[in-house]
């Protein structure tokens, strides 16, 4: 059984790798035209950004739980992505539909952090390092 599990979370580890390289390697896609949306330029930028973000940390959760197996980091992690949607996501859409001449510093550090799983990446190591600690306590 303990075979079968740990099959499973490479399995679902080698899936998420390679979609978060996907994601960056066909990060121009249109997902809008793709599902059969026609819409205008202001709706097709906030679709194709937000289903991006989307799945780049839905991809990012899936291998913080192959990589560690619990729930708690899981339901962690998802609660991160929702309060990302809001302290990042709508802002740079706010920034980018209202500026969109402004390129500066913010909008860039904002465009990072949405566009790649910046937040849920950092999240590995911290976990990891609770794990250890946990471990180190215990013992």
């Amino acid at each position: 059984m303990r075979s079968h599990k740990l099959n499973l979370r490479i399995a679902i580890g080698v899936i998420c790798l390679t979609g978060l390289v996907a994601v960056f390697i066909f990060q121009k896609f249109d997902f809008t035209g793709w599902i059969g949306i026609h819409t205008g330029n202001t709706v097709r930028f906030i679709l194709n950004r937000s289903i991006r973000f989307i799945i780049n940390d839905g991809l990012a959760i899936g291998l913080i739980f192959a990589i560690f197996y619990e729930r708690k980091y899981v339901l962690f992690a998802i609660v991160i992505q929702i309060i990302g949607l809001f302290l990042f996501l709508l802002p740079y859409f706010i920034l980018k539909i209202n500026y969109p001449s402004y390129n500066g510093p913010l909008i860039s550090y904002l465009h990072r952090l949405i566009l790649n799983p910046t937040l849920l990446m950092l999240l590995i190591p911290a976990f990891y390092f609770q794990k250890i600690k946990g471990r180190n306590i215990n013992e």
